[in-house]
């Protein structure tokens, strides 16, 4: 039966990428590799992202089946779900790929996953069965989960594929008769290494306690959850009984637990706001910093332009309606024909891959208009407006240049 499959193969050419920080397990990882041998006449990426010690734990997997281990040196889980995504954009339009295998269950690759079916791939999904989100089948034409059974002696994972009713519920991926490889002992799972241990009084406040023991947190982008709960038991933070959800919910003003219902990642959102968002203008700033119930609701141009005024916001002369005009991004008046008041509406923050994804073209590293560039960014429904493109492009200085400065009407995506 193996050998049929191998004659003819369901896709020619297939593209594997690996997040391993979600899928550190070398038992799955080595079935999976194994299986995926098998659906393709030729693998043409065979990568896999994460922090040094994810790929550490799973070295000798990606030796033997010859994938390319990328490692995030800034250790940090967003910079790893985009350079992923960052990649498979490129491998797909750069090759012609039949299909593209994503080994995690984050919800993070649906929108990856949506694109590339877009452009027509199969999208595969291999993910342990406690760390995927609720309903993949929508995104993915195939799902395969993987079962970590632990006889006495040693430690085996096998696969479940979700999408066939008649298979067995927990039947191993086995390896070619051809090439039989013994299966590897269950590689230790990585964790961050945990912080010095901070007493309470240092920190002070339980929230305060959170940060402190994981500092990484601080910078509002999400964290594995499960990391964070073993750094707060090993400091006695988090009782061993306790269930983590439960006990985060005490904040959940602070702290954003997610996917629901099944959490595998946690944010501190008092911070991701400040981390995330480019810089205001200046004149934006002044206004938001003397009216700062602008920020909330909109406000009447009656009763905001003495106050700008008087702070030399808006001079003596300057038409109150101009003067919100310059700032289409960030203020919104109405009426139209004869405004009344005006709202500030924050842009929302644009990862490189939110661009990449809705402009692959920029891929190749050529300038590009700035013009037509916003065009599709504003059918993505991205952005709004031309100035909110350019401020948005500019807080990713390390990956786009804008000419000329000041007044920018072209953009390169820097390799």
């Amino acid at each position: 039966m193996a050998e049929a499959s191998k004659a003819a193969p369901p896709v020619r050419n297939l593209a594997v990428f690996i997040d391993a920080d979600n899928l550190s397990d070398a038992t799955a990882l080595d079935h999976v590799l194994n299986d995926l041998r098998q659906r393709a006449d030729r693998v043409l990426y065979k990568r896999a992202y994460g922090r040094a010690e994810s790929l550490k734990a799973i070295e000798a997997v990606l030796w033997r089946h010859g994938v390319r281990p990328v490692a995030n040196m800034i250790v940090n889980k967003v910079t790893t779900d985009s350079a992923l995504v960052i990649d498979a954009v490129e491998a797909v339009c750069q090759n012609q790929l039949d299909a593209v295998a994503i080994c995690s269950g984050d919800a993070d690759f649906v929108p990856l996953a949506t694109w590339l079916r877009e452009k027509g791939c199969l999208v595969w999904c291999f993910s342990l069965a406690g760390q995927i989100f609720a309903n993949p089948e929508s995104f993915y034409d195939d799902v395969v989960l993987l079962e970590l059974v632990e006889p006495p002696s040693t430690a085996t994972a096998v696969l479940e594929d979700s999408t066939a009713a008649t298979a067995p519920a927990q039947a191993s991926i086995g390896v070619p008769e051809a090439t039989p490889q013994p299966p590897m002992p269950l590689a230790p799972k990585s964790h961050a290494v945990a912080p010095a241990p901070v007493t309470p009084a240092v920190c002070g406040g339980n929230v305060e306690q959170i940060l402190c023991a994981y500092p990484a947190l601080r910078t509002g982008m999400p964290q594995h959850l499960g990391q964070v709960i073993k750094a707060l038991r090993e400091q006695g933070i988090l009782a061993a009984g306790t269930k983590a959800t439960t006990w985060f919910a005490q904040w959940g003003a602070a702290f954003v637990l997610s996917p629901f219902p099944a959490p595998n990642q946690i944010m501190y959102q008092a911070a991701a706001t400040k981390s995330r968002c480019p810089a205001l203008p200046d004149d934006v700033a002044r206004t938001l910093a003397a009216i700062p119930a602008l920020r909330e609701v909109p406000q009447q141009l009656s009763h905001i332009v003495p106050v700008l005024r008087e702070h030399t916001i808006l001079g003596k002369t300057t038409k109150s309606t101009a003067f919100f005009a310059r700032y289409p991004a960030y203020f919104r008046l109405s009426p139209a024909q004869q405004p009344t008041q005006v709202a500030y509406t924050a842009p929302a923050p644009l990862s490189v891959a939110d661009v990449l994804l809705a402009v692959p073209e920029m891929l190749a590293g050529q300038w590009m208009d700035l013009g037509s560039v916003s065009k599709k960014l504003h059918t993505k429904g991205l952005v709004r407006t031309p100035e909110q493109v350019r401020t948005l492009l500019a807080a990713h200085p390390a990956r786009f240049l804008l000419i000329p400065p000041g007044a920018p009407n072209a953009v390169q995506y820097l390799r």
